[in-house]
């Protein structure tokens, strides 16, 4: 066997070193290399379909994930998820609340706002507004009264408001709440106790009296006893649904949220469908036909609308009938929802494929601006753990409204006529689409 093993090496060894030499480039093979390479670098750089999808996409994700995801690496200091807190009671237990959720770490703790460059404590409306925007998940209310309640000894009461459309998060931010809450009821607790205790030695200490301290001592500990099982702290919970809302899933939250994320790809298709009736002269052909520009562009868009239309469907029912996924209480209102959205995606396309001048723009262009809008708009993460201020961009995008629409109908159980304004906001955005698409549109012209 070791023979075998040593001939087959010598007669690889050979083999190999029978090979000829790899022949060196000369002077003039090396001349022409350089010449193909600078020839092909010339029009990559010419191609700004291919730049954008090489430089500009990546360089997209990079900033606008790190500017949407940053805070969740950069301590406690600077969380995702702030806490709104509309105080309404100036005791010290209220202070010690804030204080309490302040150290607590994770939380960034809002209790007034800046509006028209002036700041003014946090209301109740302006917390129901962030969480009924999808913008915080939780809000906590501390009311007029609450200090002057535990020191009778009484049980007080406060607030958590939920979005039940990020109950995950809205949970994990009412056991922090919760956690700082018994803190404080556990001082104020002790203080009830040692009233009850300083009142039983004053009774049981009467001038003259003999004193029993084996039973002072087991009635002051019934006494303490008693006090501790008693919650002097009561925590309310309520949700910004229209009604009461129902178990939220996984498929409740990524359905709605991956649709439009996806419908939007038709961005690329109407743009490449354009682009081949332009190669091809159709346009230039219909041009002498008795049909306007506007209705011929429309005529592209009414296709392209009714795949939309059709693709938003069918996720929706596969993720109803095939994973549960609750569909809320107005089906008409997932219809003039699914509509808009579809007219934005197809009206997008059209102004892609009036800006882009060939097959490559418009992949690199199509993508960019797909991926961009879908990230900023909250579909691939939640506007909750964003700052500020792309909460605020969120909103110059398509995508944050159609989200907001169906959370609205499917978790937050709204009706079709309270998610109007968000299918006027998506209609507006079609409208403008198209208006600079047949601005910039030029029907004579093959890319």
């Amino acid at each position: 066997m070791e023979v075998g093993s040593w001939k087959f090496s010598r007669s690889l060894f050979l083999s190999i070193s029978s090979l000829q030499s790899p022949v060196s480039l000369s002077r003039e093979d090396t001349v022409k290399l350089l010449a193909v390479t600078i020839k092909d670098l010339k029009i990559l750089l010419t191609d700004r379909g291919a730049l954008v999808t090489l430089f500009a996409l990546p360089l997209m994700f990079i900033v606008v994930m790190s500017l949407i995801l940053g805070p969740m690496f950069r301590g406690p200091d600077d969380s995702a998820i702030k806490l709104p807190v509309v105080v309404l009671d100036t005791s010290a237990q209220a202070d010690a609340i804030l204080t309490g959720l302040r150290d607590l770490g994770g939380l960034t703790i809002e209790t007034t706002k800046t509006e028209n460059g002036a700041t003014r404590a946090m209301t109740r409306a302006d917390v129901e507004k962030f969480l009924r925007e999808g913008r915080r998940v939780a809000a906590l209310i501390i009311p007029e009264g609450f200090g002057a309640t535990l020191t009778r000894g009484d049980t007080a009461n406060v607030l958590v408001l939920q979005d039940p459309a990020q109950q995950n998060l809205a949970n994990v931010v009412g056991g922090a709440v919760s956690g700082v809450l018994r803190k404080i009821e556990g001082q104020a607790q002790a203080a009830r106790g040692t009233d009850e205790l300083a009142n039983l030695v004053q009774s049981n200490l009467p001038p003259g009296a003999n004193f029993d301290a084996a039973q002072f001592k087991n009635e002051a500990q019934q006494a303490i006893l008693k006090t501790s099982r008693e919650s002097l702290i009561t925590i309310q919970t309520e949700s910004v649904a229209a009604k009461e809302p129902q178990n939220v899933g996984v498929f409740e939250q990524n359905v709605p949220g991956f649709s439009i994320m996806f419908v939007f790809f038709l961005v690329s298709y109407v743009a490449g469908s354009i682009l081949t009736e332009k190669q091809d002269g159709t346009f230039r052909r219909l041009l002498v036909a008795p049909i306007s520009k506007p209705a011929l562009l429309a005529g592209k868009l009414l296709p392209n609308f009714i795949v939309g239309v059709a693709q938003v469907t069918i996720l929706f029912a596969i993720g109803h009938f095939v994973f549960g996924m609750k569909l809320g209480n107005d089906l008409f209102g997932l219809a003039l929802v699914t509509l808009a959205v579809a007219l934005a995606a197809t009206g997008l396309g059209i102004l892609v494929a009036a800006l882009a001048k060939s097959e490559r723009q418009i992949g690199g262009l199509g993508t960019l601006v797909i991926l961009t809008l879908a990230a900023l708009g909250g579909s691939m993460a939640p506007l909750a753990v964003m700052p500020d201020f792309m909460q605020t961009v969120a909103k110059f995008t398509p995508h944050a409204w159609a989200l907001m629409a169906y959370q609205n109908l499917i978790v937050r159980g709204y009706g079709w006529m309270d998610v109007l304004p968000q299918v006027a906001v998506l209609l507006g955005f079609a409208a403008a689409f198209y208006a600079i698409a047949l601005w910039r549109f030029r029907f004579d012209q093959a890319m």
